[in-house]
């Protein structure tokens, strides 16, 4: 009857030390080189940073690798996710309502071009697309509200019942 030691399993030259299996040993292997499953909440983490890197909720389903269908399906099913998802949206429009206001303020440099030569720059001041993009902020806005409990239409129809009485 033969007897097998750990020395002796085929694969490798047999040694005398037994191969190391403390928690410090097993904790350093698996950091060097984690599995990664490409699990829901590992993409739904993903699919958030990527979003509030470029701000595009297509753009960002597509860097993740995730259909659209399912990052929508997620934020529909998932509070705290659609929670992540409207704060990463209000940071997004603090940072553009900033850089209007800034161009706004300073205005922007366009680069003047003669014979296909650039000789200078110019800076011009354009309000009108700015009071554009904050007008089409306040809808969305508004639009959000709107499925809110407070402004629903119960409510409203208090308001107006208050408002006729007075």
């Amino acid at each position: 009857m033969d007897s097998w030691e750990v020395s002796e399993l085929p694969g490798g030259p047999a040694t005398k030390e037994a191969p190391s299996w403390n928690a410090a040993a097993v904790l350093t292997r698996a950091l060097r080189d984690p599995a990664r499953r490409r699990t829901a909440p590992r993409l739904k983490v993903f699919f958030l940073r990527h979003f509030r890197l470029c701000g595009e909720v297509s753009l960002a389903a597509k860097r993740t690798g995730v259909p659209l269908s399912t990052v929508y399906r997620w934020r529909q099913r998932d509070k705290r996710f659609r929670a992540r998802w409207d704060a990463i949206q209000l940071q997004r429009r603090d940072i553009i309502e900033d850089r209007l206001m800034a161009i706004v303020r300073e205005g922007e440099l366009r680069t003047v071009y003669y014979k296909g030569l650039e000789v200078g720059w110019r800076r011009t001041f354009t309000h009108l697309a700015s009071i554009r993009v904050l007008d089409y902020f306040d809808r969305r806005a508004g639009e959000k509200m709107s499925h809110d409990v407070s402004h629903s239409e119960a409510a409203e129809s208090a308001e107006k019942a208050e408002g006729s009485d007075a």
